[in-house]
């Protein structure tokens, strides 16, 4: 029979005494009605009295009610079921797949092994025995779950013994507990990326799936309908080609893993150091580093297994390589109106973008080497970042009636100048030439030159020019200003080439030299 001894007395204690059928017994005993039963038909074929039977010890109790507890097979031979937990994370592997292999194994006591029902059944059972912690399975090179510490490490300053705080930042893959930590300066998002990137390096290669906290450098906004992740965040994910899955708002089990690894981190490589005295970051990550691999190369107890080589066996064949160019964090300026003149100002300089976006609004992105322009997510210009002061403007952004016209580069402005005459070359060249190459300048002849076709002024531009020059006015507004006043017919320029140069003539470098030895 299955039920204990004990039950067994119970049952017949309560025969005994001749007012209970089955069914009241089973009630009170909570057992099956059939179970009584079966009770019942023993006591009747021993022939024993129910009290005297009762007061027998437990092995002549069941010899003479013949009611030997039975208990399952022993000779069946049983896989080792930590051994098909770690299979069962492998991708493609399934648990017919593994039986298929366990009756391989034993192929010459198949009538020992389990048939495939009673394999699925056991490992459930086994299963249901482990640790909760063990019932969250992971997928090999799905997850990534990062997070920050919430106990920060100080950093002294050796010149001015100014304390500040650094934040550590901790990873850890999810199928094989492999573990990254890193110090930053902060929780903002230059820091957040980088972190991310080392961690990749770390790793060498990409996972799934990026599991993160709600923390602003990561997600601006979290609904249940709609994430909006940080741009610069989301910008390294599409990089690495890697999703970025924040945990819910108030749902610690998303990240649960990361939560233990955070708790890990601070007992077994801070708390050792919080006695140090670190002097930079870089110090510090130095020690973070060399405790991280006491931490991943130590044995665990209840796998027998270090992080290291679960690392080795199950996430590291399952990641995806690293991209061939590291990433590259990129500022972002939202939401900037496209002016008139279809050119963006960006540090200094000036960019295109095709003329049909002017008035709008667009996203700014730039690198230490690009600028782009973005309209609704799509990237409507691009542009290589300009090291001077200036203008890049590409033909397929400007209109054709500009396109007609586009003498705005240096070397034409100064063919147009050329053929005004020669002081006015001058002045364009002067004018194109101040301020950082010729950033101002171009603007001001630009502006000159489309005032002098709509006012059909050619004739007085060599002689403003002549006297703009005397008086080292470069400028769009007073060289109109010149010609409109006339200033220039006002104080004409004396011709002195027909003085004769010779030893007796003074001029006014000889007083104005004078003048300054008497001082």
């Amino acid at each position: 029979m299955r039920i204990s001894i004990t039950q067994q007395r119970e049952i017949v204690k309560l025969i005994a005494t001749r007012t209970l059928t089955n069914r009241n017994i089973a009630q009170r005993l909570k057992l099956h009605h059939s179970t009584v039963g079966t009770v019942r038909t023993k006591l009747e074929q021993s022939g024993l009295d129910p009290l005297q039977l009762c007061d027998l010890d437990d092995t002549n109790f069941v010899r003479q009610l013949d009611s030997t507890l039975k208990v399952g097979k022993s000779d069946r031979i049983l896989p080792d079921w930590e051994n098909v937990k770690t299979q069962l994370q492998t991708r493609d592997v399934t648990l017919a797949l593994v039986w298929e292999e366990y009756r391989l194994a034993y192929s010459n006591e198949l009538d020992n092994t389990l048939s495939y029902p009673q394999f699925t059944r056991r490992y459930r059972v086994w299963q249901k025995k482990q640790r909760i912690s063990m019932r969250q399975t992971h997928r090999p090179g799905d997850k990534f779950f990062v997070d920050f510490c919430g106990k920060t490490m100080s950093i002294t300053n050796p010149d001015t013994g100014v304390v500040s705080f650094a934040q550590v930042f901790v990873g850890v893959l999810g199928a094989s507990g492999y573990t990254f930590a890193h110090a930053v300066p902060s929780q903002k998002i230059p820091d957040w990326v980088e972190c991310h990137v080392k961690a990749f390096e770390f790793f060498g290669g990409v996972p799934q799936q990026i599991v993160t906290d709600n923390l602003k450098s990561a997600v601006i906004k979290n609904t249940t309908k709609e994430v909006f992740l940080n741009r610069a965040y989301a910008d390294m994910g599409e990089h690495y080609d890697v999703i970025i899955n924040p945990a819910r708002p108030r749902k610690p089990k998303d990240k649960s893993l990361a939560e233990v690894s955070v708790q890990i981190v601070q007992r077994w490589v801070l708390a050792p150091l919080r006695n140090r005295v670190f002097f930079s970051i870089d110090e510090l990550n130095v020690e973070i580093m060399r405790r991280i691999t006491f931490l991943n190369n130590k044995t665990s107890k209840t796998y027998l297994k270090s992080r290291r080589e679960q690392f080795a066996l199950l996430d590291q064949p399952a990641l995806m390589p690293l991209p061939v160019q590291r990433f590259e964090l990129a500022e972002w300026k939202c939401n900037q109106r496209v002016p008139h003149d279809y050119h963006i100002f960006h540090d200094d300089s000036y960019y295109s973008v095709p003329f049909q976006f002017r008035q709008e609004l667009v996203d700014v992105r730039s690198t230490q080497y690009t600028i782009e322009i973005f309209r609704g997510n799509k990237r409507i210009a691009s542009h290589l970042l300009r090291t001077t002061a200036g203008q890049s403007t590409k033909q397929e952004h400007m209109p054709i009636e500009h396109l007609r016209f586009s003498e705005d580069e240096p070397a034409l402005l100064k063919e147009w100048a050329e053929t005004i005459g020669s002081k006015f070359k001058e002045w364009v060249t002067k004018a194109l030439e101040q301020r950082n190459n010729f950033a101002n300048g171009w603007r001001n002849v630009k502006k000159l030159r489309q005032w002098v076709r709509e006012e059909q002024n050619h004739d007085r531009l060599e002689s403003a020019a002549a006297f703009a020059l005397t008086i080292n006015v470069l400028t769009f507004e007073r060289m109109q200003s010149i010609i409109r006043n006339k200033s220039d017919l006002r104080q004409p320029i004396e011709n002195t080439n027909w003085v004769t140069q010779h030893s007796n003539l003074r001029g006014a470098d000889y007083y104005s030299g004078q003048g300054a030895a008497s001082c």
